[in-house]
């Protein structure tokens, strides 16, 4: 009995110890993890290249109104059409030129690439010639050797939009391409008289033919031009339109211009066919070129 006494002593004494000890012992908390710092993007060491621009300087492209003056040089012709069937002919070929041409031009920029022209000119020449065989023009007769005053006036409208398209860095100037999307309107109003002469030597008026064609069309095409210095620039222009028994225009231009403050003068060629359509008993068709002059004046002062 004894030594059973003492055994159950020395487990609950061995018992009473270990649990002491574990409540003496501090608990053990895991410490909480670091937190990740969020990693900074390294350089690549390769920027992207500027993108280039079209230099502003000296690109005619600003708001600006000139006056034009052009020395022509056209004979227009009298032809006959695909409905003409009279026994008379009906070809006439006027046998004066005008000396010159005046008219205006307006430019008012569209955004920073477009530029919207309108533009008018105006001709006209009265001359005088025999008729060679009798003839029908407009309608109207004339007799063989019969004197002839013939009059006519051309007039010149167009709208265009011009667009920098491409252009190519060449040192300090730019070299343009643009595309030219116009709207063109070519008139021509004739008056034909016919005088008979008298037996005492006079004259006497006889028929008069009068008729206006005229053509309405699109035309398209290109335009090259550089800024050479700030103030010294050329280009040079073409554009056309044309159908098979159509009317057809083709036009062309080139010029310098010299800039200095509000104003540019420019120096250059004008050349500029035309033809109205065929399908009606008579049409006209022209070629009119020479040296033109314009003054033009800037808004905005460069």
């Amino acid at each position: 009995m004894k030594l059973r006494l003492y055994s159950v002593l020395a487990c609950l004494t061995l018992a009473a110890a270990l649990a002491t000890a574990q409540s003496a012992a501090p608990a053990q908390n895991p410490e909480p993890a670091p937190p990740k710092t969020p990693e900074t993007p390294q350089p690549s060491g390769k920027l992207a290249p500027p993108k280039e621009v079209a230099s502003p300087v000296n690109n005619g492209m600003g708001f600006a109104f000139e006056p034009i003056f052009w020395k022509t040089s056209v004979h227009p012709e009298v032809r006959q059409g695909a409905t003409y069937f009279r026994t008379d002919l009906g070809n006439f070929t006027y046998p004066t030129s005008p000396d010159r041409a005046v008219g205006g031009r307006v430019s008012i920029p569209i955004g920073t690439n477009g530029t919207f022209r309108g533009s008018f000119i105006q001709m006209k020449s009265t001359g005088a010639t025999t008729s060679p065989v009798d003839l029908i023009l407009f309608g109207g007769s004339a007799r063989k050797d019969n004197l002839l005053i013939a009059q006519y006036k051309i007039e010149l409208f167009k709208l265009s939009y011009d667009y920098l398209t491409y252009f190519w860095k060449k040192k300090n100037s730019d070299i343009r391409l643009k595309t030219l999307w116009e709207m063109q309107r070519i008139s021509i109003s004739n008056t034909i008289e016919d005088f008979v002469q008298r037996t005492d030597g006079t004259l006497a008026s006889g028929n008069l033919a009068q008729g206006t064609k005229s053509i309405l069309a699109p035309t398209i095409g290109m335009g090259l031009e550089q800024n050479v210095s700030r103030h010294f620039r050329w280009e040079a222009r073409a554009s056309g339109w044309a159908m098979p028994r159509r009317s057809v225009i083709g036009d062309m231009e080139a010029d310098v211009a010299f800039r200095a403050g509000h104003f540019e003068l420019l120096l250059g060629a004008k050349y500029l066919y035309f033809k109205t359509s065929p399908k009606g008993e008579q049409y006209e068709k022209g070629t009119i070129s020479g040296p033109f002059m314009s003054l033009r004046y800037y808004i905005k002062k460069q």
